[in-house]
């Protein structure tokens, strides 16, 4: 039988999980950028960095936040090793425990929580020390490190730090209770801690003695993600449906107008981010509404969620990530986080229309309306096994490497296009269509 942590323990664990999931700056002390007006919420609490202390701030395009503010707001200890170059963690009602050795490893920071040294990725951005001699790391890995739910609050200007939910009351070997049933209720694709993708439903069939300690505080995790989301949605004629219901085939309900009303509103606002916060100049967001309605209909794939998607994947046409804007690629097509070779095969796409070059992230459009039609493509690769429609030419170099239909609603490219993605449709429809939908039919 796996032991559960009670509910005050676990608090106290996100508290060393949250400051572990970061690789430490091992360089010296960094200028501090200049204030951004960016506030930390822990747990429904405003917190309040005395004067003169390190406030959160955004440079590039991260958000960093002081350690010790976020770590001691949650119930830890946090210490720094000069000698051997290292953070250590220990959570309350764990007793001290003294870290692995370091032979051989003086030049690298480790973190080590309650004795056990944390290995992460490092593609989280680079921590670093201030000028006020304040350790502060990045926001994003905050989520992934197994403990707490964190979100931008782009209006607020503020960090939002919210820990998992109380794990469910053991009861001797049968279901999980509260936690598996709630995870149960979205019916959305989960990635396990070992990679296995399964539908949240299945848990009803699994018992908690299925899972190590790790899984389930990792479904905890999961479960806090999931409940930044409504399970229905409301359209605008008063109809509600699930949002697990919602599927990638049918009719449009935007118009090209309202698209190009919600991108009109979004404008000053990516600017802003564009310009002030990340450095960059703004793009002109090139108008692909009425391509995407077109084509969607030419599919049967609803062309204004596609719309919705290709803003949530280039940031809104901003490209901040690998994929670049001469491309035309608006959903990331082979953008896998690896250079292309170019000695990739087309797998059957129009090689005179689609390219694949070396060094390039992602396959390269001839044209816009290439880079349209093979998003279309590859969401109606997902969403049925029916042939191409007649008279149309692939353009999408992984069609062919989709499991056909295996995804026909949005919810359901959850941990398929996007990995852990465990609310990538979720976010599609309700961050982004929903508010289209919002404008008015001119």
């Amino acid at each position: 039988m796996i032991s559960i942590i009670r509910s005050a323990q676990l608090r106290l664990l996100v508290a060393g999980l949250v400051c572990s999931g970061f690789l430490f700056a091992a360089g010296p002390a960094a200028g501090t950028p200049a204030g951004d007006g960016v506030g930390i919420v822990i747990d429904g609490r405003v917190i309040t960095i005395p004067a003169g202390d390190q406030p959160a701030f955004i440079m590039g395009d991260r958000t960093y936040v002081p350690l010790r503010v976020v770590s001691e707001n949650l119930g830890a200890q946090v210490t720094w090793d000069a000698q051997n170059r290292r953070v250590i963690i220990n959570t309350a009602g764990s007793p001290p425990a003294e870290p692995p050795g370091r032979a051989g490893e003086r030049q690298r920071v480790q973190i080590v929580v309650n004795g056990q040294v944390k290995e992460f990725p490092p593609d989280y951005g680079e921590p670093f020390i201030t000028g006020l001699g304040r350790t502060v790391v990045p926001c994003r890995a905050v989520g992934e490190a197994l403990g707490c739910l964190v979100f931008w609050n782009e209006t607020a200007r503020r960090v939002e730090i919210t820990p998992p939910p109380p794990p469910p009351v053991s009861r001797g070997g049968t279901r999980a209770g509260a936690l598996f049933q709630e995870l149960a209720g979205y019916r959305t694709n989960l990635r396990l801690l070992d990679g296995t993708l399964i539908n949240s439903a299945e848990l009803l069939d699994l018992q908690e003695r299925d899972f190590s300690a790790a899984e389930l505080a990792h479904l905890q995790t999961l479960l806090a993600q999931l409940r930044r989301y409504d399970r229905e949605i409301r359209l605008p004629d008063g109809t509600v449906i699930a949002t697990d219901q919602l599927t990638i085939r049918g009719l449009a309900l935007a118009t090209a107008d309202q698209l190009r009303a919600w991108i009109a509103a979004e404008t000053p606002r990516i600017r802003a981010k564009m310009e002030r916060e990340l450095g960059r100049e703004f793009l002109p967001i090139p108008d692909l509404a009425e391509l995407y309605l077109r084509i969607g209909a030419e599919y049967g794939i609803r062309g204004d969620l596609a719309f919705a998607q290709a803003a949530k994947e280039t940031h809104f046409w901003q490209f901040t990530g690998l994929v670049q804007p001469y491309q035309n690629n608006f959903c990331g097509l082979w953008a896998t986080g690896e250079a292309l070779t170019g000695e990739e095969s087309h797998n059957g796409a129009d090689p005179t229309r689609v390219f694949l070059q070396p060094g390039v992230h992602g396959a390269i459009f001839a044209t816009p309306e290439d880079g349209v039609e093979a998003h279309i493509q590859h969401l109606y690769a997902y969403a049925t096994t029916d042939p191409l429609p007649p008279g149309k030419v692939l353009l999408s170099p992984r069609f062919n490497l989709v499991v056909r239909g295996c995804a026909p609603t949005w919810q359901g490219l959850n941990g398929r296009w996007a990995v852990p993605g465990t609310t990538y449709g979720q976010s599609i429809i309700q961050d982004f269509w929903l508010k289209a939908l919002e404008h008015k039919q001119s």
